[in-house]
């Protein structure tokens, strides 16, 4: 019988493949009111003490979860125990915010980080990409997978502090096709966001 990737329960009633109903509901989702630029919760609408000290470099961010619990084991069974199939649910989190979460119009593009090769080769698949297809299907926003492309196999960013995981990720990315991306909203899909260094 199908097991929850999660809580290695049976997968019954009210489920969403892969995932089972209780981990489904369990999911420590992140609602408005939000921070403007980095998306963490807030009690009242505005701006949160640190992107008021420091903006990032990105206009906005939006997370569906709040990593840790189940989220994080289904994050990790995900990217590290090869369930593709957790694309769907995470993407659905994600797909649920609707395009009226992100500011101004919809976006042109939905651009997945990219993996280095590497990397990709050894796990299978890139699973931003998956959850950008899914993003792609839910909002009718195309995706542009060859938009940007990882030329260093950087340290895994999991380990690291804001500073160090800042420096990992300088240099590591290149756009791809320029002309594709440049005076257009694009929307860059990620599994995590915790400093925000590789936006």
């Amino acid at each position: 019988p199908p097991l929850c990737p999660v809580c290695r329960g049976m997968v019954g009633a009210d489920r969403r493949d892969p995932l089972c109903g209780a981990c489904w509901q369990g999911i420590d989702r992140i609602v408005p009111p939000w921070c403007r630029c980095c998306g963490l919760p807030l009690g009242v609408e505005g701006l949160c003490s640190v992107c008021r000290q420091r903006r990032p470099p990105f206009a906005y961010a939006r997370a569906a979860a709040r990593y840790g619990g189940l989220v994080r084991e289904a994050i990790h069974a995900f990217k590290f125990g090869g369930r593709r199939g957790l694309a769907d649910p995470l993407g659905d989190l994600l797909a649920g915010l609707g395009l009226s979460a992100l500011p101004g119009a919809a976006p042109d593009l939905l651009v997945p980080v990219p993996l280095h090769r590497r990397r990709e080769r050894e796990r299978g698949y890139n699973q931003a990409l998956l959850v950008a297809r899914r993003l792609e299907r839910a909002w009718g926003v195309p995706v542009a997978a060859d938009g940007l492309v990882r030329l260093t196999a950087t340290a895994p960013q999991a380990d690291l502090d804001a500073a160090a995981r800042r420096r990992n990720v300088r240099g590591a990315f290149d756009v791809v096709r320029a002309e594709a991306i440049a005076g257009r909203h694009i929307v860059l899909v990620d599994d995590v966001l915790t400093t925000g260094a590789t936006a």
